[in-house]
């Protein structure tokens, strides 16, 4: 187990920037924080917080609240966050919630469970979450379709500049008959960017939602759904995936109708899982980098923490990973 003096001395810099980059100091650039960051978990740093704890009356639990972690970007990010609040000392409790009736309770648990802090999957009703920040808990939420102006930290991938690029990828490789399966929100940055790239090229733009089949894994629903959409519309040459393990099942409804991908259907998901990758076609998708996303949300909490009034919002760049499949 390293200490902060023997993580300077690794690293080649002061004791004191160890220090502020493990409290999220702006003063160090993103690449030591992580860095820092990186050797503290990987060598089972842990800092001394009972005095923290004492002043603040508040534990050393920091409450996630996201849909759920069978989603494998969820869970990864989960695990990223985790890996790299743990050297600070705190434990994390993973709290989901997918209804808004779920997000109240879940809220009002971990208001009385005196947490230290809150990252939470922002959607629908924000109130109960504000309802924490309010109570003296540090909050900062990740995600939603825009910049919210709520006066809590906000990291937000970009998720609307990389799919407009995908999209026009696909038309400009002659494809003209293009879905976007899965949230059909107008709302949404994903769909919202598949439409904007459509009615620049003067077509028109087609969301398929999935059926709401509480007897289904979203998988299974997503695979029925497009089975029956192909059987209907054979002129369909391209889909876009809200997800990538909306893309598993879409890839086995193209291949069950008989068409090849990319040859008939090109094929794009979003999250980039390690196991589209490993397809036969590997998949074209869009990249949220995790560790940015972690190191973002990390670095807003240690902050509000630090200071309860903090409040910034960032952005986080998405990316394209062009493979096979697109």
């Amino acid at each position: 187990m390293m200490t902060q003096k023997e993580i300077a001395k690794a690293l080649n810099i002061t004791q004191a920037a160890v220090s502020m980059a493990l409290k999220g100091s702006e003063r160090i650039s993103p690449a030591l924080r992580h860095s820092v960051r990186e050797l503290a978990a990987n060598s089972g740093y842990r800092p001394n917080l009972a005095g923290q704890m004492l002043r603040r009356k508040r534990s050393n639990v920091i409450g996630v609240v996201f849909p759920k972690l069978s989603n494998l970007f969820y869970a990864e990010l989960f695990q990223e966050i985790q890996k790299h609040l743990s050297p600070h000392g705190y434990m994390l409790y993973f709290a989901p919630a997918e209804k808004p009736e779920e997000q109240e309770m879940v809220a009002e648990n971990l208001r009385q469970m005196s947490v230290a802090g809150v990252i939470a999957f922002a959607s629908g009703d924000l109130r109960p979450l504000l309802a924490l920040r309010k109570a003296g808990i540090a909050l900062v939420l990740y995600s939603g379709n825009e910049e919210l102006d709520l006066g809590v930290s906000q990291v937000l991938p970009d998720r609307f500049s990389a799919s407009l690029e995908l999209v026009r990828h696909l038309l400009a490789g002659g494809r003209r008959n293009i879905i976007f399966f899965g949230n059909a929100s107008q709302e949404e940055q994903r769909p919202k960017a598949y439409a904007a790239a459509l009615l620049e090229a003067g077509l028109t733009p087609i969301c398929i939602s999935l059926k709401d089949d509480s007897r289904h894994s979203s998988m299974e629903a997503a695979f029925e759904t497009m089975k029956e959409y192909l059987a209907k519309h054979p002129e369909t040459d391209a889909v876009f995936a809200h997800n990538d393990e909306l893309a598993l099942a879409i890839k086995r409804a193209i291949m069950t109708s008989g068409r090849s991908i990319p040859g008939d259907i090109a094929l794009a998901g979003f999250d980039n899982i390690p196991a589209g990758n490993y397809l036969t076609p590997s998949l074209t998708t869009i990249e949220q980098p995790l560790g940015a996303i972690a190191d973002a949300l990390i670095t807003e909490l240690l902050a509000t923490l630090k200071d309860p009034g903090h409040a910034r919002f960032v952005s986080v760049p998405c990316s394209i990973v062009f493979r096979e499949s697109a």
